[in-house]
Protein backbone atom coordinates (compact mmCIF):
# COMPACT_ATOMS: atom_id res chain seq x y z
CA UNK A 1 0.00 0.00 0.00
CA UNK A 2 1.30 3.76 -0.20
CA UNK A 3 -0.20 6.60 0.65
CA UNK A 4 0.86 10.01 -1.32
CA UNK A 5 2.75 12.14 0.68
CA UNK A 6 0.46 15.04 0.96
CA UNK A 7 -1.91 12.66 2.86
CA UNK A 8 0.70 11.39 5.50
CA UNK A 9 2.18 15.38 5.44
CA UNK A 10 -1.68 16.57 5.98
CA UNK A 11 -2.39 13.87 8.86
CA UNK A 12 0.59 14.10 10.72
CA UNK A 13 0.28 17.86 10.53
CA UNK A 14 -2.99 17.43 12.01
CA UNK A 15 -1.92 14.95 14.64
CA UNK A 16 0.63 17.63 15.41
CA UNK A 17 -1.48 20.17 16.02
CA UNK A 18 -4.02 18.14 18.36
CA UNK A 19 -0.99 17.23 20.21
CA UNK A 20 -0.23 20.55 20.45
CA UNK A 21 -3.60 21.67 21.87
CA UNK A 22 -3.26 18.61 24.20
CA UNK A 23 -0.39 20.05 25.77
CA UNK A 24 -1.68 23.20 26.59
CA UNK A 25 -4.40 21.34 28.54
CA UNK A 26 -1.98 19.55 31.11
CA UNK A 27 -2.15 21.87 34.18
CA UNK A 28 1.03 23.79 35.56
CA UNK A 29 3.07 23.33 38.39
CA UNK A 30 2.87 26.05 40.59
CA UNK A 31 6.18 27.94 40.88
CA UNK A 32 8.08 26.07 37.95
CA UNK A 33 9.44 28.40 35.70
CA UNK A 34 8.13 25.30 32.51
CA UNK A 35 5.49 22.93 33.40
CA UNK A 36 5.15 19.35 32.19
CA UNK A 37 3.53 20.64 29.11
CA UNK A 38 6.46 21.94 27.78
CA UNK A 39 7.96 18.29 26.22
CA UNK A 40 4.60 17.56 24.26
CA UNK A 41 4.71 20.86 22.78
CA UNK A 42 7.85 20.57 21.82
CA UNK A 43 7.09 17.14 20.60
CA UNK A 44 4.17 18.76 18.48
CA UNK A 45 6.28 21.73 17.02
CA UNK A 46 8.71 18.87 15.72
CA UNK A 47 6.05 16.92 14.59
CA UNK A 48 4.32 19.47 12.19
CA UNK A 49 7.56 20.41 10.97
CA UNK A 50 7.82 17.17 9.37
CA UNK A 51 4.48 17.27 8.40
CA UNK A 52 4.63 20.41 6.57
CA UNK A 53 8.06 19.31 5.18
CA UNK A 54 6.41 16.03 3.97
CA UNK A 55 3.64 17.68 2.50
CA UNK A 56 6.08 20.39 0.64
CA UNK A 57 7.49 17.33 -0.65
CA UNK A 58 4.39 15.55 -1.83
CA UNK A 59 3.02 18.68 -3.74
CA UNK A 60 6.37 19.56 -5.67
CA UNK A 61 6.11 15.53 -6.76
CA UNK A 62 2.58 15.26 -7.40
CA UNK A 63 0.86 13.48 -10.28
CA UNK A 64 0.03 9.99 -9.18
CA UNK A 65 -2.88 8.26 -7.53
CA UNK A 66 -3.40 9.73 -3.76
CA UNK A 67 -3.53 6.16 -2.66
CA UNK A 68 -2.26 2.46 -4.15
CA UNK A 69 -3.37 -0.56 -2.80
CA UNK A 70 -3.02 -2.56 -5.59
CA UNK A 71 0.38 -4.21 -4.16
CA UNK A 72 -2.29 -5.89 -1.43
CA UNK A 73 -3.66 -8.29 -3.83
CA UNK A 74 -3.35 -11.42 -2.81
CA UNK A 75 -1.42 -10.80 0.49
CA UNK A 76 -3.93 -12.22 2.73
CA UNK A 77 -1.57 -12.74 5.11
CA UNK A 78 -0.63 -8.63 5.44
CA UNK A 79 -4.04 -8.25 5.32
CA UNK A 80 -4.91 -9.83 8.34
CA UNK A 81 -1.58 -9.24 10.10
CA UNK A 82 -2.23 -5.24 9.57
CA UNK A 83 -6.03 -5.63 11.12
CA UNK A 84 -5.13 -7.73 13.88
CA UNK A 85 -2.38 -4.88 14.72
CA UNK A 86 -4.88 -1.81 14.40
CA UNK A 87 -8.12 -4.12 15.53
CA UNK A 88 -6.01 -5.48 18.43
CA UNK A 89 -4.74 -2.06 19.77
CA UNK A 90 -8.69 -0.86 19.53
CA UNK A 91 -9.55 -3.93 22.08
CA UNK A 92 -6.75 -2.79 24.15
CA UNK A 93 -8.40 0.26 24.47
CA UNK A 94 -11.47 -1.55 25.68
CA UNK A 95 -10.47 -4.31 27.55
CA UNK A 96 -7.05 -3.17 28.86
CA UNK A 97 -8.16 -2.00 32.27
CA UNK A 98 -10.02 -5.20 32.78
CA UNK A 99 -7.27 -7.81 31.43
CA UNK A 100 -4.30 -5.90 32.66
CA UNK A 101 -1.21 -5.44 30.52
CA UNK A 102 0.62 -8.85 30.68
CA UNK A 103 -2.39 -10.89 29.87
CA UNK A 104 -4.06 -8.33 27.36
CA UNK A 105 -0.13 -8.19 25.75
CA UNK A 106 0.24 -11.71 25.52
CA UNK A 107 -3.25 -12.26 23.84
CA UNK A 108 -2.32 -8.97 21.59
CA UNK A 109 1.59 -10.06 20.50
CA UNK A 110 1.44 -13.83 20.71
CA UNK A 111 -1.10 -13.97 17.92
CA UNK A 112 0.30 -10.99 15.61
CA UNK A 113 3.50 -12.80 15.54
CA UNK A 114 2.01 -16.49 14.87
CA UNK A 115 0.34 -14.08 11.48
CA UNK A 116 3.89 -12.62 10.73
CA UNK A 117 5.15 -16.45 10.57
CA UNK A 118 6.83 -17.01 13.58
CA UNK A 119 7.25 -20.95 14.79
CA UNK A 120 5.20 -21.24 17.62
CA UNK A 121 7.68 -23.11 19.91
CA UNK A 122 9.70 -19.56 19.68
CA UNK A 123 6.57 -17.30 19.92
CA UNK A 124 5.72 -18.33 22.67
CA UNK A 125 9.04 -17.83 25.43
CA UNK A 126 9.63 -14.80 23.23
CA UNK A 127 6.04 -13.08 23.76
CA UNK A 128 6.16 -14.31 27.53
CA UNK A 129 10.01 -12.82 28.26
CA UNK A 130 8.78 -9.87 25.90
CA UNK A 131 5.49 -8.99 27.49
CA UNK A 132 6.40 -9.54 31.06
CA UNK A 133 10.08 -7.43 30.73
CA UNK A 134 7.93 -4.68 29.44
CA UNK A 135 5.45 -4.77 32.45
CA UNK A 136 8.11 -5.22 34.94
CA UNK A 137 10.57 -2.25 33.68
CA UNK A 138 7.66 0.20 33.25
CA UNK A 139 5.74 -0.66 36.61
CA UNK A 140 9.15 -0.93 38.64
CA UNK A 141 11.91 0.73 37.40
CA UNK A 142 9.49 3.56 35.06
CA UNK A 143 7.15 3.83 37.95
CA UNK A 144 4.00 3.60 35.61
CA UNK A 145 1.40 1.79 36.83
CA UNK A 146 0.31 -0.34 34.73
CA UNK A 147 -2.88 -2.34 35.07
CA UNK A 148 -2.33 -5.94 36.13
CA UNK A 149 -5.31 -7.40 36.09
CA UNK A 150 -5.85 -10.85 36.96
CA UNK A 151 -2.03 -11.61 37.16
CA UNK A 152 -1.58 -9.67 40.32
CA UNK A 153 1.48 -11.98 41.46
CA UNK A 154 3.95 -9.99 39.29
CA UNK A 155 3.11 -7.06 41.37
Amino acid sequence: MRIDDRIVGIGLTLLALCVIWGARQIPAVPGASFGPSLMPTLVGIVMAGCGIAILLGGLRSAGGPLMDVSVWKGQRRGLLCAAWAIGGVMLGIAFLPWLGFPLFGLLYALPLMLLMGARPLAAVPVALVLVVGCYLLFKHLFHVPLPAGPVTFLG
